[in-house]
């Protein structure tokens, strides 16, 4: 491969990523036998990615999907060059040694997923090919928005077992191309969704309980009764993963300084920032920046 090109940097609204905090991971998926099998900790879509580079010299922990829809891009392990054209997808198995990047002059676009599982383990092993061909489906690439935009919305019990049952579907319709994915249904949106619905639209304030109550016409007892029993969290606690997940993505695909970010999620103290960063995720704003990339 050629010389690594800088880190991906390109615009902030043709770039987009999920990193599910490890702490869900663990209660969520490894503990739930509905998707224990197999279950996505990271996904993305990256359009024209000049300078996508990765370089992992261990392996990565899970087995990566990359699915290219146009452009192209190289991707080398077990000691093959892959060469990845528009329609093909390729799996890099978990701890394999790796190295991809997008063409310098065509660069790909990409949909992409980590995923893990001992049913993970058992579909990547008995592939008999890393490298295929999967063709286009503008039904596949809907399926995709459905899963990030479910996750979008937040880790309950509820979006994390809904994303992974339909991820195991889009993945049986990239391996197995003639399994044509079905005309999905759009749930109506309850008070619990209006309430998502209006944190999300509201990231950059310092919402309250009653605040997010009045928004859909509920005291702030009941929405929080049935807030908890839907999602499994507070609506404050919702409210502040949803921070922190709009966060990850300023911090992957922005150089916008820690204090800045802060701000565009409407939290002033920059120290409080940092603590929830790390309560939620584990390491802190920066270790984030400079250790997570995908």
């Amino acid at each position: 491969m050629k010389k690594p090109p800088e880190k991906l940097k390109n615009n902030f609204d043709l770039l987009k990523a999920i990193i599910i905090p490890k702490n869900v991971l663990i209660k969520q998926c490894t503990e739930n036998v509905i998707i224990s099998n197999m279950f996505i900790t990271d996904l993305g879509y990256y359009r024209k990615a000049l300078n996508h580079y990765a370089q992992r010299n261990n392996g990565a922990e899970q087995h990566i999907l990359i699915y290219c829809v146009e452009g192209m891009g190289t991707v080398e392990f077990l000691g093959t060059v892959y060469h990845i054209e528009a329609g093909n997808f390729i799996i890099v198995p978990k701890k394999t040694p790796h190295t991809y990047q997008a063409d310098p002059i065509l660069p790909w676009t990409i949909y992409w997923f980590h995923f893990s599982g001992s049913g993970a383990d058992q579909l990547v092993a008995s592939s008999q090919h890393y490298k295929a061909y999967a063709g286009f489906s503008e039904e596949r690439n809907l399926l995709f928005d459905m899963i990030y935009n479910r996750l979008e919305r937040g880790f309950s019990r509820e979006n994390i077992i809904y994303a992974n049952l339909s991820f195991h579907h889009y993945i049986a319709e990239i391996i197995y191309t003639d399994k044509l994915p079905n005309n999905d249904k759009i749930m109506e949106p309850d008070k619990v969704e209006e309430a998502i619905d209006f944190m999300r639209n509201n990231l950059e304030k310092a919402l309250t309980l009653k605040e997010i109550a009045l928004a859909v016409y509920l005291s702030p007892s009941y929405l929080s009764a049935i807030f908890k029993k839907k999602t499994g969290t507070s609506p404050i606690d919702y409210f502040n993963q949803l921070k922190i997940q709009k966060t990850t993505q300023y911090l992957l695909f922005t150089n916008l300084r820690i204090n800045e970010i802060a701000l565009k999620i409407g939290i002033s103290d920059p120290y409080y920032f940092s603590r929830l960063f790390s309560s939620v995720m584990g390491i802190s704003p920066k270790q984030y920046r400079d250790n997570r990339f995908n």
